[in-house]
């Protein structure tokens, strides 16, 4: 009962008991009831939504193993192919290292006359070598054609792991080949070439095995700067 300055209150509507909720939308099934026979969620309006997580991916024919990468496309280099591309980054700069020790040694004349103390203690007594090692002339040839290779040597270092990041075979095969000679290097060793042919070794190790191997087999020739 109200009085007339009152306003009459509208009553609650009964909604659905307890453990039950109302609808979510038209034609959608409340929550805890089966959806009737041939029903089908509504379609988003936005098409992007209703692809889920793969749109945009490449299809799987752009994926290892499923055949050579098309002319004018790149593929990524998986991460051991960039771990060997480092390690001969590595021993590259090892090399550069030791030509610009070799440039100290030439352009240094007491780094120079230390040098040539070690060898001499090192070399056998030989009358030979002594005539050498009194020979500066011949003494600075030496040091000039050595540090020119060192150098050459530490830029194709540089230049392979590039090409072998990038998916060269050409380039496998040369590090393959070099890493192979560079073991004359340990015939005379020291830790200094130790360390530098262990790593272009290890370098090539990994550029055999999977899936480095399948990376080399994809690329094929003609594919522009990213392959051959």
């Amino acid at each position: 009962m109200t009085t007339p300055d009152e306003t009459p209150q509208e009553r609650p509507t009964p909604g659905p008991g307890p453990g039950h909720y109302g609808e979510i939308a038209p034609g959608v099934p409340r929550y805890g009831q089966y959806a009737p026979e041939g029903w089908r969620p509504p379609q988003s309006a936005d098409p992007a939504h209703d692809a889920g997580p793969s749109q945009g991916l490449p299809p799987a024919s752009a994926y290892p193993g499923s055949g050579p990468v098309p002319p004018g496309q790149h593929l990524a280099a998986p991460r051991q192919v960039a771990v060997s591309s480092r390690l001969i980054m590595a021993a590259g700069g090892l090399q550069a290292l030791s030509g610009l020790l070799l440039l100290f040694v030439l352009f240094l004349p007491s780094v120079r006359t230390t040098m040539l103390d070690a060898l001499k203690s090192a070399l056998p007594s030989d009358p030979a070598y002594d005539t050498l090692m009194a020979d500066q002339s011949a003494i600075t040839g030496l040091l000039v054609g050595a540090t020119v290779l060192s150098l050459i040597a530490a830029a194709v270092y540089f230049w392979l792991a590039v090409k072998i990041r990038r998916g060269a075979g050409w380039a496998r095969t040369t590090g393959l080949v070099l890493s192979i000679v560079s073991l004359l290097a340990l015939t005379q060793p020291n830790v200094f070439t130790v360390v530098q042919v262990g790593l272009g070794l290890v370098a090539v190790i990994i550029l055999y095995r999977s899936p480095a191997k399948e990376y080399f087999a994809r690329r094929v020739p003609g594919n522009g700067p990213h392959g051959y």
